[in-house]
């Protein structure tokens, strides 16, 4: 392998970055239009969304495509720096809290409970609680990588 940061990385990090994340990624920007709902449809009768409204969701599956991109291009296409590598390890930990953050919110939003909804999990439905769950393994990967669990980081 080229002397790439990806290789500064043991085996199972390599390949959860490489390969498994960007495709969590790929899937869950693609996900999201395959499972929305027709929102001016929907709307129809209270007359139709604001431009701003409409944005938001082609704004988050960039940011997500964009993540993924500097992502690989950090792994594939820098020199290797360990400390690099680290950042971008934590930068992909903040990204995973600022998931649940959107989730919550958005939960807190659509209820009109607002915020104790998100705590009444027997309402979720079952697209929620993988939205909720999945990241745990992912932030679980990443601080194991950063701790050494799965070989140290070289450099």
């Amino acid at each position: 392998m080229a002397q790439t940061n990806a290789s500064l990385l043991p085996l199972i990090p390599r390949v959860f970055f490489l390969f498994l994340e960007p495709v969590l990624v790929t899937y869950g920007g693609l996900m999201q239009y395959a499972t929305s709902h027709d929102i001016l449809g929907l709307s129809a009768s209270n007359g139709p969304l604001p431009t701003p409204t409409l944005l938001m969701p082609s704004l988050s599956a960039s940011y997500l495509f964009s993540m993924m991109l500097y992502g690989l291009i950090i792994l594939l296409a820098s020199p290797p720096n360990k400390r690099l590598v680290q950042l971008h390890i934590g930068v992909l930990i903040l990204a995973d809290f600022t998931h649940w953050a959107g989730l919550f919110s958005t939960i807190a939003r659509s209820d009109p409970r607002g915020w104790p909804a998100v705590l009444d999990t027997s309402a979720w439905s079952p697209e929620t609680w993988t939205l909720a769950i999945y990241p745990i393994y992912t932030l679980a990967i990443k601080f194991a990588t950063l701790a050494g669990v799965f070989g140290k980081i070289k450099g």
